[in-house]
This record gives structure tokens, sequence and C-alpha cells, in this order.
């Protein structure tokens, strides 16, 4: 996504946006937001930008807009949760937590479909789903297995970092939880929807 390059180059802004504990104790609360735009190096931006776009491309064809974005404010609200009440968490920077979230609210969503994928139409009590078909029934299953079994190895210390600084792990949980909680009350939402009625 051009915004993230965009935000990462230019002059003082990833300094001033991050995340830094003395500075959010004194009141910079926006830092909570502000940190998941901005990254600690140009190729952490490169490679969370280059994941955005896969994951967009991948989700385009079953999910409309408006879900999506839902799902990534989730995810950003869980992260921004766990670096405000983790005391240990001394800085922060990257989106890296929100794509978590997003994906794996995504793929909950997609495997809570009432209708089997590839053969019906979605249903009016779920309006907002785009496509006509679904992935493969076992796809999202699959997907939030491998995602939930890659945070378990960063979690347990066995998933080495590919960056020359410290990766903070529990914001990629912590966006899972966000982005999960929001696929819930996103399908709890279109139940609770009547449904349209035809002219």
């Amino acid at each position: 996504m051009p915004l993230l390059l965009v935000l990462q180059l230019w002059p003082g802004l990833p300094a001033a946006w991050r995340f830094e504990r003395a500075r959010f104790e004194q009141g910079a609360w926006w830092q909570l937001l502000s940190a998941q735009w901005v990254h600690l190096s140009l190729p952490h931006a490169l490679a969370n930008a280059a994941a955005l776009l896969l994951i967009a491309w991948l989700l385009r064809p079953w999910l409309s807009i408006a879900i999506q974005c839902s799902l990534l404010a989730g995810a950003v609200a869980g992260v921004a949760a766990v670096i405000a009440l983790d005391p240990g968490c001394a800085y922060y920077a990257g989106f890296s937590g929100a794509l978590h979230g997003w994906f794996g609210g995504a793929v909950a969503w997609l495997a809570g479909r009432r209708s089997s994928p590839g053969l019906a139409a979605p249903t009016s009590a779920a309006p907002a789903e785009t496509a006509d078909t679904g992935p493969p029934p076992a796809w999202p299953w699959i997907m939030l297995a491998l995602l939930v079994l890659k945070l378990g190895f960063e979690s347990a210390g066995l998933l080495p970092s590919a960056w020359s600084f410290m990766v903070y792990w529990p914001s990629h949980a912590a966006g899972l939880a966000g982005g999960l909680l929001a696929a819930c009350l996103l399908r709890a939402g279109a139940r609770l929807m009547p449904p349209a009625r035809s002219a």
C-alpha cells in the first residue's frame, strides 16, 4: 500500500508517530494508533506493504470493503489495547499486528458463512458479503489454524526474527484477537438485521 511507504519516507514522521511509553504517559495517546502506520525501517515498511497488498488481493473476491475495514479497525484496536496496557512495551511501530487481525478476522468470517461456499449466493442475513461464491470450504479453517500455529511458535520463541530490532510478538496475538472479536460482532449484527423485503 503506497500510504505505508509515503508515511515511512516522510522526513521525521516515523519518529514522531511511533509509540514511546514515556511520551504516551505524558499524554500522547494518539501514538496508540499512529504507531501502527509507521515502521522502524524502510524494509520493515516494504514487507508490511507487500503483505497488505497480498491480503487485499486474496480477500477481494469474497468480502466487501466495508467488512474488511471493520475487521481492520478491530485489529488496530486490539494492538492499541495491548501496547497501552503492557508496561513492558517501551516502544512500538508497525502494521503487522493489524495485518494478523485483518486476515484472521476475515478467514473467521468466511469460515462462518451460512451458505455452502460455491453453491449459493449470500443470504439476506449477511448482506455485506459481496461474492456469490466463497473459498473452498476447508480453506478458511486451514488458514486460521496456520495463523494460530504461527502465533504459538512466536510466543514460544521458536520463530527467529527477520529484523535487526526486537519484534513485539504480543501485537500479533492482540491484533488477531481484535480481528476475531470484530468478526464475531459483525456476524452477530448481521443475524440481528431484519431480512430485506423485496419490492
